[in-house]
């Protein structure tokens, strides 16, 4: 462990937000995967249905984000989280209701916005450029962590345990969520409201930072339907959930390698570089056919080899937007995440059902990958190396 780590770990309230982090990382991880294999629905309705949260969950990030700056964070998050268990413990009581869609949408809306709350503190909390590389990088680590989680949880309790107890389970994660970060965040006073937009000269490479976080998630989305499709075409549907692990932790590793020291290169290099290599890997998994151990080795390149994007990425944010504008700019980051993972698992399902299979969603990853490269040209400013 290096030293940056080691003082990162010694802050305790920082500490305590990652695990709160990590935490409502798990609750994400298992709802796409507990509606795709939910009992008597189809790949393509359970793939719409996990759409529907995402794509809600991504209006409500933002808007939590904005609140931030006005009212202290802790009442935000903890207001958040009882509304979303709430939605959560009603989807669990109202199995294949017409309701259903409505409700998942009010989950998705207000799931607390965790990891905006905790990236907005970190410039205030650490002054180092070092510090704040290796903050970023272990705040990438609990969420992968945690979405690795996820899934792993997802895909044991709908084999095993009694239908819908899953998402009991996820009310009760977001639950315990919410309290945390609240208990780590104490009475931290809000920033005050910002009396102008983002300035012009840095609103188009925020642009562009959202678009390529957006594109590549669209490419994360489409392994939930990617890697249960081939896991069940080799007749171990059961093996879903750890398939698709080995992406966040394979992100998770990713992430403490590069974050652990500064890399001599320009972020827009950096950035370049990780992108090729990731359309690279997307269009692999056109090999895996029906080998789930080949498969799952290719997703977890495929997370290594991604997870300096979403580093460099939050990095640039400090460059391009001032301040005051941080907590409501990394929730905008936060919904193209989420509503990008969250259209290309609708888009992938739809592809795989249609005939085209696996190869077809593959291709449309790689693709999304390849246009977030072209991006990146001129995505992140030029003159910043990365420290």
């Amino acid at each position: 462990m290096t030293v940056v780590y080691r003082r990162l770990l010694a802050d305790r309230p920082f500490v305590i937000g990652v695990g709160a982090v990590a935490l409502s990382a798990v609750a994400l991880g298992m709802i796409p995967l507990s509606l795709i294999l939910s009992p008597g629905e189809s790949l393509a309705t359970g793939a719409v249905a996990a759409g529907a949260f995402g794509l809600a969950n991504a209006v409500g990030v933002p808007v939590q984000g904005a609140v931030m700056a006005r009212v202290s964070a802790r009442w935000v998050v903890s207001i958040g989280a009882g509304v979303s268990s709430s939605f959560m413990l009603l989807v669990a009581a109202s199995p294949g209701s017409t309701a259903q869609p409505a409700l998942l949408a009010g989950a998705g809306v207000s799931f607390p916005a965790l990891a905006a709350a905790l990236r907005a503190s970190i410039p205030r909390s650490f002054s180092e450029p070092a510090e704040r590389s290796g903050a970023y990088a272990l705040l990438s680590v609990a969420f992968q962590a945690g979405f690795a989680t996820g899934p792993v949880v997802a895909g044991l309790l709908v084999a095993s345990a009694p239908r819908q107890l899953d998402f009991v389970v996820v009310a009760a994660v977001i639950g315990a969520a919410g309290a945390l970060l609240a208990v780590s965040m104490g009475t931290t006073t809000p920033t005050p409201p910002a009396r102008s937009s983002l300035p012009l000269a840095g609103a188009t490479p925020f642009v562009r930072i959202v678009s390529i976080g957006g594109l590549v998630s669209v490419a994360t989305g489409s392994l939930t339907v990617i890697v249960p499709a081939v896991v069940e075409a080799a007749g171990r549907g059961e093996l879903a959930g750890p398939v698709l692990a080995c992406l966040a932790l394979g992100e998770a590793v990713g992430a403490l390698l590069f974050g652990a020291r500064p890399v001599p290169s320009s972020r827009r290099a950096q950035l370049l570089t990780a992108l090729a290599l990731t359309a690279g890997g997307y269009a692999t998994l056109v090999i895996a056919a029906d080998r789930i151990v080949l498969l799952a080795a290719l997703v977890f390149v495929v997370g290594g080899l991604s997870s300096p994007v979403a580093i460099v990425l939050s990095g640039a944010l400090d460059v391009v937007v001032p301040p005051r504008f941080i907590a409501s700019a990394y929730g905008v980051v936060v919904v193209a995440a989420v509503g990008g993972s969250a259209l290309g698992t609708s888009v992938a399902g739809l592809i795989v059902g249609s005939g085209a299979g696996v190869a077809g969603a593959a291709a449309m990853a790689a693709l999304a990958i390849s246009i977030a490269g072209v991006l990146s040209v001129r995505g992140v400013e030029r003159r910043t190396t990365s420290r």
